[in-house]
């Protein structure tokens, strides 16, 4: 990063337009928005959700009324985006090794893989998971298999929460798919097709519910701006 770039944040309401940065709050759907503002000689707004909220890079000549509306124009994303942060995204307990005997998290509980290669299929019996192969069977093929086993399972547990929270909501199920891109717990294209990611499998019910819910609040909001979206994806574990 180059010396123009570098940055100071600054406490609530210590920056005025044309400083370095500071700490702000847009008010955004009757509840306040904060944000992080840092300034640049960059050309032109960009938006990045992390761990501490959201922040915005503008130019130093961008006036403040031009930021907020570059962020109304992004508010569809960025609700999204800061849901999945929330969510716990990119914080799982996966196992490191991929072997008989290891806790895998589903729905909020942990179950032990068991290798049997007497079983014609997966089954789930108490918080056992015996998958259909050898004692010697290598990482890769364990993982695989039971990362296949959970993807189904996240569809059917994704769909049960979607159906609840439209029903909750008034509105009619959405076009949705299944994410498999590593990042956040998903997102609303600018379509409003939702994208939802696989690994929510690993929360509870209660926790992919509320996960839902908060996308499908964003399906009326006004259309993303994609181009002032920085790449912000924390990587999940695999």
């Amino acid at each position: 990063m180059s010396q123009a770039e570098l940055q100071l944040d600054l406490p609530l309401g210590g920056a005025t337009p044309d400083t370095a940065g500071g700490q702000f709050s847009l008010q955004f759907d009757d509840q306040p928005l904060p944000f992080r503002l840092r300034r640049s000689q960059r050309a032109n707004v960009s938006l990045r959700v992390d761990e501490q909220g959201l922040q915005v890079n503008a130019p130093r000549g961008m006036t403040l009324p031009q930021i907020e509306q570059a962020i109304r124009e992004g508010s569809r994303a960025i609700v999204g985006k800061l849901a999945g942060k929330a969510a716990g995204a990119g914080k799982l307990p996966l196992p490191s090794h991929w072997q008989d005997g290891v806790r895998v998290p589903f729905l909020g509980r942990e179950i032990t893989l068991c290798l049997d290669g007497m079983r014609d299929g997966i089954a789930l019996c108490g918080d056992a998971l015996h998958l259909p192969l050898p004692p010697e069977a290598g990482e890769k093929q364990i993982k695989d298999s039971v990362q296949g086993w959970l993807q189904a399972q996240a569809r059917l547990a994704i769909e049960a929460q979607l159906v609840a929270g439209c029903r909750r909501l008034g509105m009619a199920l959405p076009p949705w798919r299944l994410s498999f891109a590593a990042g956040a717990w998903g997102g609303v294209d600018p379509d409003g097709r939702l994208r939802l990611s696989w690994r929510l499998v690993h929360i509870s019910p209660e926790e992919i519910g509320s996960v839902v819910c908060r996308f499908l609040s964003q399906l009326g909001a006004a259309r993303p701006a994609p181009e002032l979206w920085e790449d912000d994806a924390a990587t999940l574990p695999a």
